[in-house]
């Protein structure tokens, strides 16, 4: 069986027109194509551009500042002073200001308000004598040395400890040790001006006065107040700039002299016993210093019968008596 003629030419002239160039508008078309895809391409690949970094001069030479071009501030000579064979010079580096003197800064707590509001209200040292405003100037500077703060919320928690039902013994405590230990770090270098030399010298007055409100605290207030007495006379010598120009053996003898009764006592148990106490003593009196102390001591009594102002003067070395 022989294939149709007419089948047979229907396919060749089929394969001929698919094999065929293609049309205009369809080359037109298929440019348009090739090109969205490049520049798609191209765009998927670039990568963004980073910024250089501006080196800005805040501290630049001064020839580099007149001609208003970027100085790398090389010491000490800039590379275009170098280049250009200038004398490279820079304006002064600025210094801080000098700040009180502090040790690290320690976390407080809302308990230490209560401290503070106690020494400033109530447990403000006997001594010096009459010195509430000095205290008070103290106190408001107290902010600018920590060893100074943690003296004065030490005398306080002491104080609230002694004279109420709360216990505040560990704070007190606390507060005491690091006073303590930032006193012995300034005297290591003793500072010159006087506002710190005031400074360490309340922190001595407020531990002196803890150690008396506290359990077993005479050795310390021995050894403190030792240790007051030399810095008053090597470290700071003359107290008419301090907050406290009183303290000296003059002006405290002065100042006691006023505020200590002239009357007679009438009731003499308290001296009676003192006079009980020395004589318990006496057989331990060995140097000859301690004879010396032991008779002034016991002229008290026999002064306190005429009254307290001469019972105060009678123990006292001819030369500092009022």
């Amino acid at each position: 069986m022989m294939p149709d003629s007419s089948s047979s030419s229907s396919s060749s002239s089929s394969s001929n027109s698919s094999a065929s160039p293609a049309s205009p508008e369809g080359s037109e078309s298929a440019a348009r194509l090739s090109d969205a895809s490049v520049v798609a391409a191209s765009r998927e690949s670039r990568q963004p551009l980073s910024r250089r970094g501006h080196f800005k001069s805040r501290m630049g030479c001064f020839n580099c500042k007149r001609r208003r071009v970027k100085c790398n501030e090389l010491r000490p000579q800039c590379s275009p002073c170098r280049r250009l064979a200038l004398d490279c010079s820079y304006p002064p580096t600025p210094t801080p200001a000098a700040s009180p003197i502090r040790s690290n800064p320690s976390m407080l707590s809302l308990e230490d308000l209560r401290f503070y509001h106690q020494f400033i209200t109530t447990a403000i040292p006997p001594l010096p004598l009459k010195a509430e405003n000095g205290w008070m100037q103290c106190a408001a500077m107290s902010h600018e040395y920590d060893f100074l703060a943690h003296a004065v919320l030490g005398l306080g928690a002491s104080h609230i400890t002694r004279h109420t039902n709360a216990d505040f013994n560990s704070q007190a405590l606390q507060h005491r040790l690091v006073a303590i230990k930032q006193v012995n770090e300034q005297l290591s270098n003793p500072p010159s001006s006087q506002q710190s030399l005031d400074a360490i010298l309340a922190a001595l007055f407020c531990l002196i006065t803890q150690a008396s409100l506290i359990d077993d605290g005479l050795a310390d207030y021995m050894t403190i107040i030792r240790g007051g007495h030399l810095i008053v006379i090597i470290i700071i010598g003359d107290m008419s700039k301090s907050v406290f120009p009183g303290f000296t053996i003059e002006g405290h003898n002065s100042m006691a002299a006023t505020l200590t009764r002239e009357d007679q006592r009438d009731d003499m148990t308290d001296m009676n016993d003192f006079e009980m106490s020395l004589r318990i003593l006496e057989p331990l009196v060995q140097a000859s210093y301690e004879h010396k102390y032991y008779g002034l001591m016991s002229q008290i009594p026999l002064a306190m019968q005429r009254s307290s102002l001469q019972g105060k003067v009678s123990h006292q070395p001819p030369s500092s008596q009022s």
